[in-house]
C-alpha cells in the first residue's frame, strides 16, 4: 500500500520535450523550479491524485539482457545514489525520451521529474522519483 501523506517534494525539474520525427526540439531548464508553501499543495495534489485509485499497480524496470542495461534504471540509480544530481539527471531523462520519440503521433509536452522523500510503500519509508 502506497501512503503520501507524509511525503514531501524536495526538488522538481520541468523541461519541454518535442518529438524528433517532426524536427521539433527539446528545452532543458537550467535550475529547478521555486517551490514554495504556495505551490505546495498544488504540486501535491498534482502529483498524488493516480496513486489514491482503489487498484495499486507496481511497476519494475527491466531489460533482456541484464537490468545493468537499461537506462532509466541506471539515471534512476545515480539520483537515489546522490540526490543532489537530480536535476542534471532530469535533463539525461528528457533527452532520452526526446530520441524514444520516433513516432509522428507522439506529441511534444512538458516532463516533470521530482524527488520525493517519505513515501511509504508498505509500511517502508523510502525515497522516490517521479
Amino acid at each position: 500500500m502506497i501512503n503520501l501523506f507524509n511525503t514531501h517534494i524536495e526538488n522538481l525539474s520541468v523541461h519541454r520535450v518535442g518529438n524528433k520525427s517532426r524536427n521539433e526540439s527539446t528545452f532543458l531548464s537550467e535550475t529547478p523550479y521555486g517551490l514554495n508553501d504556495e505551490i505546495m499543495p498544488l504540486l501535491k495534489e498534482y502529483f498524488f491524485k493516480p496513486f489514491r485509485e482503489k487498484e495499486e499497480n507496481y511497476y519494475q524496470f527491466a531489460h533482456e539482457v541484464d537490468l545493468e542495461y537499461n537506462e532509466m534504471f541506471q539515471l534512476a540509480s545515480q539520483v537515489f545514489n546522490n540526490p543532489s544530481e537530480i536535476h542534471e539527471v532530469s535533463k539525461k531523462i528528457t533527452q532520452h525520451l526526446f530520441e524514444q520519440s520516433n513516432h509522428p503521433h507522439i506529441k511534444n509536452g512538458e516532463v516533470y521529474v521530482t524527488y520525493f522523500t517519505n513515501v511509504s510503500i508498505d509500511n517502508n519509508t523510502v525515497d522516490a522519483i517521479g
